[in-house]
């Protein structure tokens, strides 16, 4: 089976195809996901077409997620290939980790490896951490230790290749599981709205 794997989560985003022929590509990226993504697609798609397209669904970047879930669906059409999103995060914990990410806004979003999914402020991240919850984040250490944040594993990249390998990492029962899901973000918690104190016209010009 081909399978194409997209994972642009983070500003450093990457492409495989595994399968029948192999390709990689990788980029960095903040906001322009989509400048570097279709010529990679195309650098794949010129190789074989895909059975199967997993795209990385987040914790991340809310554009770079969007971009790549767009990417997959138009490929998918095209391709008849199933479309499947998986946590970005499922290879980089082992199976064993606790994975830490900066929610913004004074939080911080931590996913167990059960899935569960909750956004904790930095007195409670550090409380987990003294009780002996094994957590590793994918921000800089830099980043942690301006809160006050001490980890064994910081930096942490979420990679196309580790789409592939969780998916094969996976029973016949929870691959069919996860691709009877909805492809769709995984969102931290509900977008910041900023609601103005003066409506439009009541604004002076």
């Amino acid at each position: 089976m081909n399978i194409l794997a997209i994972e642009c989560s983070s500003s450093h985003a990457s492409l495989c195809l595994a399968g029948d022929a192999a390709y990689a590509a990788e980029w960095d990226a903040v906001r322009n996901h989509d400048a570097f993504l279709f010529p990679a697609l195309r650098g794949a798609l010129a190789l074989a077409s895909p059975q199967l397209i997993l795209v990385g669904s987040g914790p991340g970047s809310y554009g770079g997620v969007r971009v790549a879930l767009a990417a997959a669906a138009g490929v998918g059409l095209v391709h008849r290939a199933r479309v499947v999103a998986l946590c970005s995060w499922d290879a980089l914990a082992e199976g064993r980790a606790s994975i830490l990410s900066d929610a913004k806004r004074g939080g911080w979003a931590l996913r167990s490896p059960s899935g569960r999914l909750e956004v904790l402020d930095t007195p409670e991240v550090q409380a987990r951490v003294a009780a002996g919850e094994l957590i590793w984040s994918v921000e800089p250490e830099s980043t942690l230790a301006r809160a006050g944040l001490h980890l064994p594993r910081t930096g942490l990249v979420p990679t196309a290749q580790g789409l592939v390998t969780t998916w094969q990492s996976l029973s016949a029962a929870e691959q069919e599981a996860r691709a009877a899901a909805p492809a769709e973000p995984i969102y931290v918690r509900p977008p910041h709205i900023t609601t103005p104190t003066r409506k439009p016209w009541e604004i002076p010009h």
